[in-house]
């Protein structure tokens, strides 16, 4: 993954240059306007060149510049994409990756009350039937050398589409750390069953529920293994070409401790491939540990870079 933001967001300024040059219509009449040109065929050249942060900033320049053929971009776009998603089927695994990462301050409350910084990253790779998500989020903090905040968690899951259905099957795997709520370490496996119940080129809503298995280890050195529910929806909404909203809640139902994480996102463009985000975090467990409380939240303003 290429970090160097400054190298990213020249490349994406010279692609946007040059989609701009592209697809920009030819002088014409003073009575002919851009949006009654035809969408030039160098689009789809320029878009299927770009590097995935740049493509962002292509679509956009060109539905300003043709707002009456919005519907034909996004034809162009979906059928480059499928095209695309075909060839990393027979691609080698490493490759058709693409992500963010991650970097901010947030205020805690619950078990800390403290501001802290945090980091993440996610991954995904996609092809005509199956996606794959790696992820890794951590809030910290040290005064004097001394931890007062410790959160990290990871996470892969893949899926699995069936043709024609908005139905799909799925499996993960989750790691946490939260001591000062009392947990050294705790994994979550989860095999079960999703259905897409939204899928727009603005929105896209899924649930997806089965049964889990959870082994914890709490910071007192007693261990708990327990089968459980899990259940989960999220949900994005691209609300203009520049601004989207996310929700995303998961519930993990034991017979002695559940929990329920929720993240609610506000992500906005700034400069390239750079995001502001600001997100609100919960975490919530009905059975908690000696010594803590059951709440922590959560507050951040990260900035997000595309890989």
């Amino acid at each position: 993954m290429d970090w160097r933001g400054t190298g990213r967001i020249g490349t994406t300024l010279c692609a946007a240059g040059a989609a701009a040059a592209l697809i920009l219509p030819a002088p014409a009449s003073a009575q002919t306007s851009a949006q009654a040109q035809p969408l030039p065929e160098e689009f789809g050249i320029v878009y299927r060149e770009a590097n995935p942060s740049e493509r962002q900033t292509i679509e956009d320049i060109a539905k300003r510049l043709f707002p009456n053929r919005r519907d034909e971009i996004d034809d162009v776009i979906d059928a480059i994409e499928d095209e695309e998603k075909a060839e990393i089927d027979e691609a080698s695994f490493l490759k058709g990756w693409e992500g963010e990462g991650s970097f901010g301050a947030n205020l805690d409350t619950g078990n800390t009350e403290e501001w802290g910084v945090n980091a993440g990253v996610e991954v995904t790779r996609k092809n005509n039937l199956w996606e794959h998500r790696f992820s890794a989020d951590l809030n910290i903090r040290e005064v004097n050398d001394e931890r007062t905040e410790e959160r990290l968690g990871a996470g892969y899951r893949a899926r699995r589409d069936f043709t024609d259905s908005p139905v799909f099957a799925f499996g993960s795997l989750e790691y946490e750390r939260n001591p000062f709520q009392g947990i050294s370490r705790r994994f979550t496996e989860v095999i079960g069953a999703g259905y897409q119940i939204v899928d727009t080129d603005d929105i896209d809503w899924e649930a997806s529920g089965g049964p889990a298995l959870r082994q914890t280890r709490f910071t007192d050195g007693t261990n708990e293994n327990r089968l459980a529910a899990f259940l989960d929806t999220s949900f994005k909404w691209d609300i203009t070409d520049t601004l989207a909203f996310s929700e995303k809640i998961t519930l993990v139902l034991d017979e002695v401790n559940s929990t329920l994480t929720t993240s609610t996102a506000v992500t906005t463009d700034l400069y390239g491939n750079l995001s502001a985000r600001l997100s609100f975090d919960t975490i919530y467990e009905s059975d908690p540990a000696p010594g803590t409380v059951s709440w922590d939240t959560s507050t951040r303003l990260s900035v997000v870079l595309g890989l």
